[in-house]
């Protein structure tokens, strides 16, 4: 975010200070995401429209080809749509993979392997934004533009594919399946069981 600010313009100092107002937007965001997230119980949207904020805010401002010294204020703007978008989209994908992932041995090894392929994104981040290309950036804010833009095609697959395996589930009664595994071998499938019921 400095990066940027500095290549709309401003001083190392004022670059600074400049991005306190979209992260305490991305907070906000971030909070407000979460809680209307649990009391929906319902976890794409808030990974699907946070995305969708990030495309819109990286397209506005690949769209400036790189004066943002000429465009402060739009680039400003979609610099907090990119903070209001992106901080919520990993704890609403966190939960999301939390809630479809049984049993616990099961879940816990899917979250640390998802955080830590996650916290690889600093790395690629810190790559991204080369200083051969100021003010253009056409690397950093293009890749960050197709990950906004392949989360959100991935986040509607993985919603249609947890819808499929539901009502698949749902043809068989809780009765005849219980017929056929004892409650031991239900608990084993985890979420492969024919009683779990995946989070949408």
């Amino acid at each position: 975010m400095p990066t940027i600010t500095k290549a709309m313009g401003f001083t190392n100092t004022n670059a600074q200070l400049m991005v306190a107002p979209p992260y305490i937007a991305a907070a906000i965001s971030a909070i407000c995401s979460s809680k209307l997230s649990d009391h929906f119980y319902w976890r794409m949207p808030f990974a699907a429209i946070p995305l969708t904020i990030v495309t819109i805010g990286y397209s506005i401002v690949i769209s400036f080809h790189g004066q943002l010294n000429e465009n402060i204020g739009p680039t400003y703007f979609a610099m907090i749509l990119v903070c209001i978008g992106l901080y919520p989209t990993h704890p609403a994908t966190t939960s999301w993979l939390a809630n479809n992932l049984a049993p616990s041995g099961r879940r816990a090894i899917g979250l640390a392997l998802s955080i830590c392929i996650g916290n690889t994104g600093g790395v690629i981040g810190s790559y991204m934004y080369m200083d051969k290309e100021a003010p253009t950036y056409y690397t950093g804010f293009g890749l960050s533009l197709a990950f906004g833009g392949s989360g959100l095609i991935v986040a509607l697959l993985l919603e249609l594919s947890y819808i499929y395996a539901n009502r698949r589930k749902a043809k068989e009664s809780e009765a005849e399946i219980r017929e056929r595994y004892s409650d031991d071998e239900l608990l084993a499938m985890g979420d492969k069981s024919p009683l779990f019921k995946y989070t949408l």
